[in-house]
C-alpha cells in the first residue's frame, strides 16, 4: 500500500530530483509516474479502511501531482495535468481523488476553478447522498473562503462542521483552519477557545497529524497578538517539519513569510532577512501570484530600504490578482506607512482608504480597526519624516545606538527626536510605540 501519511520517511535527495525531471506523462493504465513508497504529506489523514479499499490507479496521478506541488516546481505541468483528472467523468465520484487534486489545485493559486469544481461536486448525486463526500467538500469550501480573505464564512463552515462531528482524520485539520480563519476575522479569544477545546495549546507532538496546520495557525494568532517569540517558535517549527516531508513550497504553508515578521517583532533582522530571501526564491521557482506577493512583503518589511516601496506596490498587484484579500489588506497598510514615511502622505492615504474598503468587504476583524486607525491618523499634526523614520525603527526593536549608525545621526539626535515623537504622541515611552503607531509586524 503506497504511503500517504504525515509519519513515514522524506523522499531522498535523488528522488526529489527525480521528481523535478520525470515527464508527466502516462504509463500503462492511463496512470501518471509515481514512485511506491514515496513519502507524500496530505493535509487529512488517509485512514487505512479508506486506502485499502482505493485502486492505486486511481490516486497515483494525484499523489504525483502533489508530491510535485510540495517540491515547489512546474506549476503549470502540475496544473495541466490536475484539470485532466478533474475532468474525469470516472473519478468525480472519488472523494479521496477529488480531495487531492482540489488541494492541488489550491496550491496553483487557481482558487476560481477550486470554487468551480466545489459548486458542481455540490449538485453531484455521488456527493449529495454521502456524509463522507460532504465533509471534504466543507472544507475544501472553508479553505478557498480562507485563501480568499473571507475568515467570516470560513469560520462559520468549520465551526458548524466541528460541532456536528468529524472523522478523527480531518477533525485536527478543521480545527486549525479554524484558529486561522478565526484569527482573520478578528476573534482572537474564540481562536484562543478553539486551540483549548481541541487540546492544541500546549506541547504537540512532531508526530501529531496535521501538526504543521496546527504550528502555522497558532503562529498568526501569536502574531495577531503580538507574542513575537511564541510565533517565531511554532513557525519555525512548522518549517522544520516540512522541510523533512519535502515540502519547499510556500504555497501550502507560507510559514517564512509569517515567520519574517515573527523574527522582525522580536529583534532578530538578520533571521528576518535570510528567511525573506528564500522565501521569495522559493516562491519565484513555483510561480503562484499569491506566493510571491507574500514574500515580496515580507522581503520589503525585512530590508525597509529604497526598494522597499517598489518591492510593497508589486507585492500589492500580485496579491490583489491572487485575490488574497487578507494578505492585501496587511501589504496596503504597511505600503500606506512607508510611502507617509518618505513624504508622500497623499499616496499613504490612497493605499489606506483602498485597505479599509477591502477590509469592510471581506468583514476582516483584525486589520479593519487598524486601518481604519492609521487613516484617522491622518487628520492629526504629522511627524517629520525624520520623526517617523526612527520612530518606525524604534518600534521594530532597534536600540537607539543602531538607529544613529542606521540613519547616520548622533545618538543624541536620535534621544531629541524620539522625545518630540513621544510629545506629539502623547505617550511616556518606547513601550508605547505599538499602541500609537499601527504595527507594521503584527499582522497574518
Amino acid at each position: 500500500m503506497m504511503k500517504t501519511t504525515a509519519s513515514v520517511r522524506p523522499m531522498t535527495a535523488r528522488g526529489a530530483a527525480e521528481a523535478t525531471a520525470a515527464p508527466l506523462g502516462r504509463t500503462r493504465g492511463g496512470a501518471a509516474l509515481f514512485r511506491e513508497g514515496s513519502a507524500i504529506y496530505i493535509p487529512g489523514r488517509l485512514e487505512a479502511a479508506d486506502a485499502e479499499r482505493i485502486p492505486p490507479d486511481e490516486v497515483c496521478s494525484s499523489l504525483h501531482s502533489l508530491e510535485l506541488a510540495h517540491l515547489g516546481v512546474r506549476r503549470a505541468a502540475v496544473h495541466e495535468q490536475v484539470e485532466d483528472i478533474l475532468g474525469a467523468k470516472e473519478r468525480r465520484g472519488h472523494a479521496y481523488c477529488m480531495w487531492l487534486a482540489i488541494l492541488t489545485l489550491l496550491y496553483t493559486g487557481d482558487l476560481h476553478s477550486a470554487h468551480e469544481e466545489c459548486r458542481q461536486l455540490a449538485r453531484d448525486p455521488r456527493w449529495l447522498g454521502s456524509p463522507r463526500h460532504q465533509v471534504m467538500l466543507t472544507l475544501l469550501r472553508a479553505r478557498i473562503s480562507l485563501l480568499a480573505g473571507d475568515g467570516v464564512k470560513a469560520a462559520g463552515l468549520l465551526a458548524d462542521a466541528l460541532g456536528r462531528g468529524l472523522p478523527e482524520s480531518v477533525s485536527r485539520l478543521a480545527a486549525a483552519w479554524l484558529v486561522e480563519a478565526q484569527t482573520l476575522s478578528g476573534r482572537l479569544e474564540d481562536a484562543h477557545r478553539t486551540l483549548l477545546q481541541q487540546e492544541l495549546a500546549g506541547r504537540l507532538s512532531p508526530d501529531l497529524p496535521d501538526v504543521v496546520h496546527v504550528l502555522a495557525a497558532r503562529g498568526s494568532l501569536h502574531l495577531a497578538t503580538g507574542h513575537f517569540q511564541h510565533a517565531l517558535d511554532d513557525l519555525t517549527a512548522c518549517g522544520r517539519l516540512l522541510v523533512t516531508w519535502n515540502v519547499a513550497n510556500p504555497a501550502v504553508i507560507p510559514w517564512r513569510s509569517r515567520a519574517v515578521f515573527a523574527a522582525l517583532g522580536t529583534g532578530r533582522h538578520d533571521l528576518a532577512g535570510a528567511l525573506a530571501d528564500d522565501e521569495l526564491t522559493a516562491a519565484r521557482t513555483w510561480g503562484a501570484p499569491r506566493g510571491i506577493g507574500l514574500a515580496l512583503h515580507a522581503a520589503a518589511a525585512a530590508r525597509r530600504d529604497g526598494p522597499a516601496v517598489a518591492l510593497l506596490e508589486e507585492a500589492v498587484d500580485l496579491l490583489d490578482l491572487a485575490h488574497a484579500r487578507g494578505e492585501l489588506i496587511h501589504a496596503l497598510h504597511d505600503l500606506a506607512e512607508l510611502q507617509s514615511e518618505r513624504g508622500d502622505p497623499a499616496a499613504g492615504r490612497g493605499r489606506l482608504e483602498s485597505a479599509v474598503a477591502v477590509a469592510r468587504e471581506s468583514r476582516n476583524g483584525l486589520w479593519l480597526d487598524r486601518v481604519t486607525a492609521a487613516l484617522d491618523r491622518q487628520d492629526v499634526p504629522l511627524l517629520t519624516s525624520q520623526e517617523l523614520r526612527i520612530s518606525q525603527l524604534a518600534r521594530s526593536g532597534y536600540s537607539n545606538r543602531e538607529i544613529a549608525e542606521t540613519l547616520f545621526l548622533a545618538v543624541r539626535t536620535v534621544e531629541f527626536h524620539l522625545s518630540s515623537v513621544y510629545r506629539k504622541l502623547e505617550i511616556s515611552g518606547r513601550r508605547e510605540l505599538h499602541a500609537a503607531l499601527s504595527s507594521d509586524y503584527s499582522g497574518q
